[in-house]
C-alpha cells in the first residue's frame, strides 16, 4: 500500500507545475528567511496571545524536530524512497543562495536507481510533516477557527515530501498524528507552567490574562 500510494503521488499525479509548486513548498531554504523576519515582527508588535503563540510554537518544535525526530530517525533507521526503491522521482529547487532564487530556475528532476548496499536511513520520521502539523495544531489551540487556516500549508508541505520522492506516505502520516499528540502534551504543560509561575512572579501580567491561550484579555 505505501509503495503504491507514493509512486501514484510521485510518478502519475504529476505535472510540471506541481514539480515547481512542490519542490517550493518543500524548500526550507525559500522559507526561512521570511518565518524569521515574520516571527520577529510578530514577537515585537504582536499581543499576548501571538506572543505566546511563537514562544510556544518554538519550544514545540525545539522538541518535536530536535529530539523526537532526530532520535527517531536514528532509532528506525528507515531508508528513504529514493534509497530503497528505483524509479522513484527526486524533484528539488536548484542549490542557489540565497535559496529563493531557484524558485526560478528550472526545477531538478533526477530519478532514483536501484539500490545497492547498506544506506543510512532517514525517512522516518518526517521533519517538515512533524513541524507544520505541530504549527498547526497550536494555531488552532491559540486562534480557533482562524487558526485552521494552516492547515491548509500544513497538507501542502507534507503532501509535497511524498510527491518530492523524500518520504514514504506512511512517514508522514504517523509523523502528522505524532505531532498533533505531542503538541497537545506541550500546550498543556506550557500553560500549566504560566499558570504556576505567572501567578507568582508576574502578578499583574497574570491579572490581565489568566490562561496562556486566551482569545482575550480579561
Amino acid at each position: 500500500m505505501d509503495n503504491t500510494l507514493l509512486f501514484l503521488i510521485n510518478r502519475q499525479w504529476t505535472n510540471p507545475f506541481l514539480d515547481r509548486l512542490m519542490a517550493t513548498f518543500t524548500s526550507f531554504d525559500v522559507w526561512m528567511p521570511f518565518l524569521l523576519i515574520l516571527g520577529l515582527v510578530l514577537l515585537w508588535r504582536g499581543d499576548f496571545r501571538m506572543r505566546s503563540f511563537i514562544i510556544v510554537a518554538l519550544l514545540t518544535i525545539a522538541f518535536t524536530d530536535g529530539v523526537v525526530t532526530q532520535f527517531g530517525k536514528s532509532l528506525v533507521n528507515r531508508p528513504r524512497p529514493a534509497q530503497a526503491l528505483a524509479d522513484v522521482r527526486e524533484v528539488s529547487l536548484e542549490n542557489t543562495h540565497p535559496g529563493i532564487l531557484g524558485v526560478f530556475r528550472p526545477v531538478k528532476v533526477v530519478i532514483s536507481q536501484a539500490p545497492t548496499g547498506a544506506v543510512i536511513g532517514r525517512s522516518f520520521p518526517s521533519g517538515h510533516a512533524m513541524n507544520n502539523t505541530a504549527i498547526a495544531t497550536l494555531a488552532i489551540l491559540f486562534f480557533g477557527r482562524w487558526g485552521c487556516l494552516y492547515l491548509l500549508p500544513a497538507l501542502v508541505v507534507a503532501y509535497s515530501r511524498i510527491y518530492c520522492g523524500s518520504h514514504w506516505p506512511s512517514d508522514v502520516i504517523v509523523s502528522a498524528f505524532l505531532a498533533v499528540g505531542f503538541s497537545l502534551i506541550l500546550a498543556s504543560i506550557f500553560s500549566y507552567l504560566y499558570r504556576l509561575f505567572a501567578s507568582r512572579w508576574l502578578p499583574k501580567l497574570y491579572a490581565r490574562y489568566p490562561m496562556l491561550m486566551a482569545s482575550s484579555a480579561s
